[in-house]
């Protein structure tokens, strides 16, 4: 899977993309193995503007994987915090995925079972 990772009023330092990286790639497993135009887009962001106490930190995700495009965003007080929740939300969403497209196959293989027993009778 590609991954880019960019930064947006934060400096993305060495350790920040290292963990990074390492939420993102506990989430290679959902990835289909022959799915390579899977694609992460991952944007850190410091928000100031609208808070009156302190920083907030934002983490949103673009996944691109076989037709299907997921966005999802995190919003904490703290930016590694939000990289977890961002990790935690697309683990969610990228399961469910994986079940319905499991799913999806077992289907049409009980369908293509049952037109063969009816085509041998």
């Amino acid at each position: 899977m590609h991954k880019i990772i960019t930064g947006i009023h934060v400096e993305i330092t060495d350790s920040i993309r290292d963990y990074t990286l390492e939420k993102l790639n506990s989430l290679d497993k959902y990835i289909p193995q022959g799915d390579t135009s899977a694609k992460i887009t991952v944007e850190l962001e410091k928000t100031t503007n609208h808070h009156s106490n302190g920083d907030v930190f934002q983490a949103e995700a673009q996944l691109h994987i076989k037709g299907k495009d997921i966005t999802i965003r995190a919003v904490e007080d703290d930016l590694y915090k939000a990289i977890d929740m961002l990790k935690d939300m697309l683990s969610r969403e990228l399961s469910s995925y994986k079940d319905k497209e499991r799913s999806l196959i077992r289907r049409s293989a009980h369908r293509m079972k049952d037109l063969i027993k009816r085509l041998t009778n």
